[in-house]
């Protein structure tokens, strides 16, 4: 269902230097989308409506609009573990402004991917069940291979969230074959020698790409829901024209899938109509 048809007043939040910032959207942020470039978050604010001017947090760019009669804040974080964390903090945080004691947001990790699994192709769409970085390594200290020290050694996803995803995919969709299952994420571009030794260490690993573990690790401190819904745009090849090449279709099939399984998460949890 759509918005109301009503002239809702105005709701001001403030910027990272506390300068006022003036949205027409007047209920909490139910949803946060973060894709790290301009064209992984141009597919969703395409299908958006209603859509405020850009805000710069940090590095981070925000917009806040209406996808599918839910407010929507769709960040534009910049590429890296290190972007991807500050953007998520800056988020949840002005997200967390709007109605003091509301659930927080689920955050989506979107955008493109690099293809590692025996059987994905460029093309597909992998939805994560789990994320790790695939760079900590701290086994000296006594953790695990891909896990911050002083965090869990990975982000599974929450079941009811994981049957949310897989009943959420729509039957017509451009990407024919979406998967579920383990992502992680390196603080550099994977070719063919790194990719070798990430599925040697992980074994069953899906794909990767350069920020969602450092999103759901800060999902993690702040306790909101997270999800990685990621298009494949190369296979961890030896040059970078197969990620040039299809990086914007892969966009379009992260959003395609992303927006119908938020959909599927938000109808569940807001439970039947009464």
């Amino acid at each position: 269902m759509g918005q109301g048809t009503g002239h809702p007043q105005a709701r001001t939040t403030t910027d990272a230097r506390g300068n006022p910032i003036t949205t027409s959207h007047t209920g909490p942020v139910e949803v946060i989308i973060i894709a790290a470039m301009d064209s992984e978050i141009a597919p969703f604010l395409e299908r958006a409506t209603g859509v405020d001017a850009a805000a710069k947090h940090g590095n981070a760019v925000h917009r806040t609009g209406t996808l599918d009669g839910r407010t929507v804040l769709f960040v534009r974080g910049g590429i890296g573990l290190v972007n991807a964390a500050a953007a998520t903090t800056s988020a949840l945080l002005l997200a967390g402004t709007g109605s003091p004691g509301a659930p927080l947001p689920l955050v989506v990790s979107a955008g493109s991917a690099g293809g590692l699994g025996d059987s994905v192709r460029v093309g597909d769409v992998v939805v994560s069940m789990d994320t790790l970085n695939a760079d900590a390594d701290a086994r000296a200290l006594g953790y695990e291979l891909g896990q911050v020290p002083g965090m869990p050694a990975s982000y599974p996803v929450p079941q009811h969230l994981a049957d949310a995803a897989a009943r959420g995919l729509p039957a017509q969709r451009r990407a024919e074959t979406v998967h579920h299952g383990l992502t992680v994420s390196s603080y550099a571009f994977v070719g063919p020698d790194r990719a070798d030794v990430i599925k040697e260490q992980f074994p069953g690993v899906l794909a990767t790409d350069m920020e969602s573990s450092a999103i759901a690790q800060v999902c993690h401190a702040h306790g909101a829901p997270f999800l990685a819904i990621r298009g494949i745009s190369d296979m961890c090849g030896p040059a970078s024209d197969e990620f040039i090449q299809h990086v914007d279709d892969a966009a379009e099939r992260s959003a395609e899938i992303a927006v119908a399984v938020v959909d599927a998460w938000l109808t569940e949890a807001s439970g039947p109509a009464s």
